[in-house]
């Protein structure tokens, strides 16, 4: 009972520290040219983010 109690705790805080720090963490993985790349792709093959991006871009 107590480990369950203590996992459930941990899992809170660490999904407090990841809301907290979204942005920071966000940054130090953008930050990394491969990293970058390859959530660009990813982004890209999601039609309605390619299709906002490439009008926003091209302005069509």
């Amino acid at each position: 009972m107590m480990n369950a109690l203590s996992r459930m705790v941990l899992f809170i805080a660490g999904l407090y520290g990841v809301y907290r720090y979204r942005y920071r963490i966000l940054n130090t993985v953008l930050g990394n040219p491969k990293a970058r790349k390859f959530f660009i792709v990813l982004s890209m093959n999601i039609p309605f983010i390619r299709d906002k991006m490439m009008r926003q871009a091209f302005r069509y």
